[in-house]
């Protein structure tokens, strides 16, 4: 060995230190390192599962996630929907109430133009037959009736003449229409219901109308049949037969 170049002493000597130091390593250091790398392995394995744990619950929260936004934008269109539908029916509602209102303000109009109209016609007949007295006692002097000219005018336009009673006579009488030029007294009313109610089999509904163009005298509707015993009617007539 000392023709090679290697001194035996020293040798041994680095052979002892390398077994001294290799002994204190694997009873010392190594079992330290070896078991600081099986805890880091260990770690580093948690950290991979706990990483993949992570991702499956990000994972699962995302689609928890993705769920409720679905869940809530069927819920808005839901509600939104919902309130669309109520507005409508409100809309509606509204709507239908505001057509009845319209149709009860119109008929309230209607009836009240009637009465004023009825109103007007009525003080037009009391000028009409003070007119008529007036003529009339101008005309023959103050001997004649007043009384008996009154009852001529209210025979002009509410009496029924005979010939269209009879005209009546078997008839039945559910609906009669009775048209006058100018609205009826209450007596003249209950007048005509005792006229009718003797010449008809049976006597239902009675509805009283004005129509001024008739001019006087009544115009009956009983069922589809029509008595004319108007002025208007008898001045056609009249024209009718100057003419031929």
């Amino acid at each position: 060995m000392e023709a090679l170049g290697i001194n035996p002493i020293y040798l041994i000597a680095q052979i002892l230190n390398f077994l001294v130091i290799w002994f204190l390593l694997s009873r010392f250091v190594f079992p330290r390192v070896l078991k600081a790398l099986e805890e880091r392995r260990a770690l580093i394995e948690k950290g991979l599962e706990d990483a993949k744990a992570a991702e499956q619950l990000r994972a699962s929260m995302q689609a928890e996630r993705q769920r409720i936004l679905e869940e809530a934008l069927a819920e808005r269109q839901r509600i939104v929907a919902e309130a669309v539908r109520q507005a409508e029916q409100q809309r509606a509602q509204i709507l239908s109430e505001a057509r009845v209102e319209a149709q009860r303000i119109l008929e309230v109009a209607r009836e009240e133009a009637e009465r004023e109209r009825e109103r007007v016609l009525g003080e037009l007949r009391n000028q009409i037959a003070a007119l008529a007295l007036a003529a009339a006692h101008r005309v023959v002097g103050d001997a004649l009736d007043e009384s008996r000219h009154r009852r001529l005018i209210q025979e002009f336009f509410a009496a029924i003449p005979p010939k269209a009673l009879d005209e009546l006579r078997g008839l039945k009488g559910e609906r009669v229409e009775v048209i006058s030029a100018l609205p009826l007294q209450e007596e003249e009313k209950a007048r005509i219901r005792q006229e009718l109610a003797a010449r008809l089999d049976s006597l239902g509904e009675i509805v009283f109308r004005v129509d001024p163009t008739i001019l006087g005298g009544l115009i009956l509707r009983v069922g589809d049949r029509v008595v004319d015993g108007s002025v208007r009617a008898r001045m056609e007539g009249l024209r009718a037969a100057l003419i031929g």
